[in-house]
């Protein structure tokens, strides 16, 4: 196997990884936040809003 063929296995490989474990992660937190709306993540927005109104 020369080196090409590993740099593109090794890229393939690292791609499923992201896709399979990253994305399902973020998808489940962005669920979590807009059933449950915790209050941390309130006061992190209006947090940010003070910021953008001064």
């Amino acid at each position: 196997m020369n080196i090409s063929s590993r740099i593109l296995l090794s890229i393939g490989i690292l791609l499923i990884d992201l896709f399979v474990f990253f994305l399902p992660l973020t998808a489940f937190f962005l669920v979590y936040i807009l059933f449950v709306n915790p209050p941390w993540f309130r006061e992190f927005l209006d947090k940010l809003n003070q910021v953008g109104n001064v």
